[in-house]
């Protein structure tokens, strides 16, 4: 299996997985490589499959956030910094898909309270809007979820939140100018890219596609 035949066979991989797959092709000999790729395809078509099957458009999404969270539970001999009250992350932009923002748009209508016009001034940002970048010092970006400095919808919480976490201090986060260590999982990135690959699934900004959702 050729690289260009395995990118158009899974158009919409996670930008990392993509540059984690690019290495290896730095890495590997090209019978090695293409091997790697076959059972790549195949995990990716394996968990599509699985998450396709799923009755509802919610279940897909939640099947995902099961299978996530069993990955980045895993044992490491690194400690984690991030801690509940540690919410840096949590004024940074997040792409969520559309069937989260159904999960958190039943919510809110559920009577879950959050500030409709944050949300509805975070939704008119443009695409990596420049104050995304301010994180905690713009308390205008801090997410319409947090309150008390936690996050009220945690075991609800899209799986672009779920899969963050950093090994460096969590005082580095806040201040924005410290180095940041994530903590990477590729198996995470490939369940991520096996999902995306529902194409009536969209894509995008949180407080875009929550606004967009709640309006429907």
């Amino acid at each position: 299996m050729t690289l260009e035949f395995f990118l158009n066979q899974h158009p919409r991989l996670t930008r990392s997985l993509k540059k984690f797959i690019l290495d290896y092709e730095a890495q590997l000999d090209a019978s090695t490589f293409a091997a790697f790729l076959m059972n790549l395809d195949e995990e990716l078509t394996n968990n599509a499959a699985h998450f396709s099957s799923q009755a509802t458009n919610e279940a897909k999404a939640r099947a995902l956030h099961q299978v996530v969270d069993k990955e980045t539970s895993q044992d490491t001999d690194i400690p984690l910094s991030c801690q509940k009250g540690c919410s840096a992350c949590c004024h940074m932009e997040v792409e969520v898909t559309s069937y989260e923002a159904e999960i958190l748009k039943n919510l809110i209508q559920a009577g879950h309270p959050i500030d409709r016009e944050r949300l509805k001034a975070q939704s008119q940002r443009s695409l990596q809007d420049p104050r995304w970048k301010q994180g905690p010092r713009n308390p205008e970006s801090q997410c319409i979820f947090l309150k008390d400095n936690a996050c009220s919808i945690y075991e609800h919480r899209p799986v672009m939140c779920r899969r963050h976490s950093v090994t460096s201090p969590a005082k580095n986060c806040e201040t924005l100018d410290a180095p940041i260590t994530l903590r990477y999982f590729p198996r995470v990135d490939l369940l991520i890219s096996a999902a995306n690959e529902d194409q009536n699934m969209q894509i995008g900004p949180m407080a875009k596609m929550l606004e967009m959702s709640l309006l429907k």
